[in-house]
Parts: C-alpha cells; structure tokens; sequence
C-alpha cells in the first residue's frame, strides 16, 4: 500500500509542477489541484453565474487534521459572491491522513454540513460548497470568512467572560438538536457502539506507554498515575456515562473557536466538525472548561460557568439540574485527557502540537483530581 500512496503523492507532484508554468495563483494539496476552474464550478450553486478568474491563498489555523487556507479571489458574474472565503481540504501529512481515515473526520464534517448545519442555532461559518467522496477519502469545503474575528488561544487560555459566550453558543447547538428526531438516521453520527468502545479501550492501552515515554518529564506525575488508572478502567467508565442526548462538537475547544464582533455585540462562532456525534451534552462543557480556563481560574469558576451553560440549555425546554449537570461536569472530566492521549499519538507531531496536548493532559489532570472524579472509575 506504501507503493501506492508514494505514486500518487508522485503524481500530484507531477501535476502541480506543470501548471506552475502557467499560473502561480493556485494551492495543490488533498483534493488533487484546486484551481479557477474547480472554484467556479464549486460555487456556482450558491453564487449562479460567477466565473473565478484568478486567486491567491495562504495557510491559516493550527488543525492537524486537515489544512485550510484563506483564498483572495478575482471574480465576475455575481456581485454578491464574497472576494475571500476559507477552504478546507485534507492534510498533506501521512500520518494525519491515516487517522482522519481511521477515525471518518472528513465525512463527518462534510456530513455535518450538508445535513444538520442548517438546524443549530449556534453560529457557524455559512457553507458554500462541500463535497466528499468516500472511495478515496477526499473532501472540499468552501465557508465563510469571518475574519477579521480571532481564533481562541488553546495555549494561553481564555478569561471566564469569554468561556462564558463559548458556553452559551455550545448550549444553543445542544439545545437546537436535544433528543430530536433529526438525529436517529444518520449512520455517521452514531460512532460510539459496544464495538467501538472495545476498540477505544484496545487503542488506549495501546498508545498510552508510548504516550508517557515522549512526553515523560512533561506531565504531572499524579497526572500520569490516573491516566493510567483510567486506561486500565476504560470499560467501567463507558458504563457509568448516561445515554446520549444530542448532537455534541466532541472537540469544543478554544483552537476551534472564533471571537468576534457580531450584530453589535462579541459572540463566538465554532469551527471544525470533524468529530461531531451523538453523545452526552455535558461532555462538550468539561472537554472545553477543562483546557480554556487555566487551573486556578477553573478551580474557582468552574460552577458559575457550568450554571450558567445549564440556564441557556434549559431555555430550550431540557430540563437538567445544576446538581445533575454538575456531577456530569465531573464524570466528562477524563475527556480532554482522552483527547490529548490519542490525538498526539495519531496525527503528525509538531512542536506546537506537543505544546497543544501537553497543556490538555495537565490541565484536564488537574480538572481530574480536584473534583475528585476518579470515583467514576470503580
């Protein structure tokens, strides 16, 4: 199969290189050439009469699995087609490649957008074309520019006012989708079978050695002791979760998150699809309190925070206590350590990237032993 992957990295290459001859308004990567021909004939649904006749892009976000690029057009044909928009195409790297395939990324965001999108109150960029096939694992999307809103900094944090709108906007796309009839016929939305759980807890024990040995020196010692306690108890922590409720991101996080103006007023807009399922609603709100707010701020805000996403959530008719949402909060706590683990062992490791899931492991560590969350484990 190696073989195989070599000939058409090989071909590509090839392919890319000629054009050059002709054109340096072009970007070659995952969906073979995207070039003014394929943009014209991608957004002529959405924008009837456009033709592209030049472009220019540039590489923006931090993802590791998949790329996406800011494209400057030059158009004519409809003036209501925008002059830039992002599109989002698969990763270069192998190894990314393998896990999106391994893990179906690229046809759950593609679906996401294609089927439900349009039913979530939450913000999202508006879609202009999306486009998957499945035999080779390929996609294309065309969305909204937002700039100039800012990406969330995984890193550094956020303040409690801002995890406050992310909140909120996580509680409207929960509450658009709440045990609703839109979900139940959608094969790619439901990942998390008995096998799958197998397969996880197999994976788990598997990467978490050679999770420990890279990063050793960089995670908390007590962090690397539940880490393991969890590991060996994966099953017994499946067991105990309650049944799925909605539609969650799965990977609710700040590097997936825009903040900007809108309508007067800041608000949030979520980005990356690639991991949206059915599952537990509460577990989008630990995954992202967890890692946005920094240990000591969690520590004292954490329940203001959750209250407040249960306030939004029950506007929509869900009824679920602060208490409830609040021992749930605690269970979806190994979450982002979960992340953190598989991720960094899956996709192509970056210095950033190391940086990205040594600050998850800690944090979500920490979020761990101070609610004291390891109980869910016997």
């Amino acid at each position: 199969m190696k073989w195989k992957a070599q000939l058409r990295r090989d071909l590509e290459n090839f392919l890319f290189q000629s054009k050059l001859g002709r054109s340096n308004s072009l970007f070659a990567n995952g969906w073979g050439l995207v070039d003014e021909v394929v943009l014209t004939r991608s957004l002529q649904e959405r924008f009837p009469g456009i033709l592209v006749s030049a472009f220019t892009s540039s590489a923006i976000g931090t993802g590791q699995m998949a790329d996406s690029l800011r494209v400057h057009m030059q158009h004519t044909g409809n003036d209501a087609a925008p002059e830039t928009l992002i599109a989002k195409i698969p990763k270069a790297n192998d190894a990314s490649r393998a896990a999106s395939r391994l893990s179906r990324c690229y046809e759950v965001e593609t679906s996401f957008y294609s089927e439900i999108c349009s039913s979530i109150d939450a913000r999202v960029p508006d879609c202009y074309h999306v486009e998957y096939s499945a035999h080779d694992d390929e996609f294309l999307l065309l969305l909204e520019d937002m700039a100039p809103a800012k990406q969330g900094d995984q890193l550094g944090g956020c303040s409690v006012d801002d995890a406050m709108l992310a909140v909120a906007e996580m509680a409207k796309l929960h509450g658009s989708l709440w045990q609703s009839p839109l979900i139940k016929n959608k094969e790619w939305l439901h990942r998390n079978s008995s096998d799958s759980v197998q397969v996880t807890s197999q994976l788990l024990q598997g990467v978490y050695p050679a999770f420990c040995e890279r990063y050793e020196g960089r995670i908390d010692s007590e962090v690397v002791k539940v880490g393991q306690q969890f590991v060996n108890q994966f099953p017994t922590y499946f067991a105990a979760q309650p049944k799925p409720n909605t539609v969650v991101h799965r990977d609710f996080r700040l590097d997936n998150l825009l903040f900007g103006e809108w309508g007067g007023s800041r608000g949030v807009a979520i980005l990356d699809w690639q991991t949206a399922c059915e599952g537990v609603a509460i577990s989008d709100l630990s995954y992202f309190v967890g890692s946005a707010l920094l240990p000591e701020v969690r520590a004292d805000r954490e329940r203001e925070v959750v209250g407040h996403y249960v306030s939004v959530i029950n506007s929509y008719g869900v009824e679920i206590s602060n208490e409830e949402a609040w021992r749930q909060y605690r269970l979806f706590s190994f979450g982002g350590f979960v992340m953190a683990i598989v991720a960094s062992m899956l996709v192509e490791q970056t210095e950033r990237g190391d940086e990205m899931f040594m600050a998850m492991a800690n944090r979500h560590g920490q979020q761990i032993l101070q609610l004291e969350a390891q109980s869910f484990l016997s």
